[in-house]
């Protein structure tokens, strides 16, 4: 898990490294959600006016669709991205593929963090949101739900018959967690 001064650190890296690279980092530290997700990202996924990406089961791990309201600050950092060269991907150096060169990254981001700071991996945001998210009081269920977890509060015989996809509820959440972050960074 990334630390406050960590997070700010990498908050602050993403602002200097710019497009593509930045708007992914903080999208990755604000959603949760997978690395891989967040990077090739797809135009046609989202609804901003709505504040809706829409992950098609193809591109999720568990093979099941996934909705992930996005907070008011995602959608914005979302906006002020332009379209590369028509892409359908929102990240991308080429306009056919996703940005890849993650190594690179790290080593970008090291440079700017704390000197004591441990091994650390992208998987790290995942975890750190999570963490974030329970600290500031959102239920294990809904957590679950905002990274796409089949485990949780809800599993067994009763997600037979919960079929709630708590999107309210996550809504709430990343919108708490995405408050908590500007609280850190500011």
């Amino acid at each position: 898990m990334l630390s406050d001064d960590e997070i700010r650190a990498i908050w602050k890296h993403s602002d200097v490294e710019g497009f593509p690279f930045g708007p992914f980092l903080k999208l990755l530290m604000m959603t949760g959600q997978r690395r891989a997700e967040v990077s090739d990202m797809r135009w046609s996924e989202l609804n901003l006016d709505e504040g809706i990406w829409e992950l098609p089961a193809s591109r999720v791990k568990n093979a099941r669709l996934h909705i992930v309201p996005l907070p008011p600050q995602a959608v914005g950092i979302l906006r002020s991205l332009q379209r590369f060269l028509d892409s359908e991907f929102v990240f991308t150096t080429t306009g056919r593929s996703a940005i890849s060169g993650f190594g690179r990254l790290k080593e970008r981001i090291e440079a700017k963090l704390p000197v004591n700071t441990p091994d650390w991996r992208f998987h790290d945001f995942r975890r750190t949101a999570s963490t974030g998210m329970a600290k500031i009081g959102v239920a294990p269920h809904v957590i679950d739900a905002v990274t796409n977890h089949k485990s949780g509060v809800v599993s067994g015989v009763g997600a037979t018959y919960n079929r709630y996809t708590y999107f309210n509820e996550k809504r709430e959440a990343l919108e708490q967690w995405a408050d908590h972050l500007a609280e850190l960074i500011s």
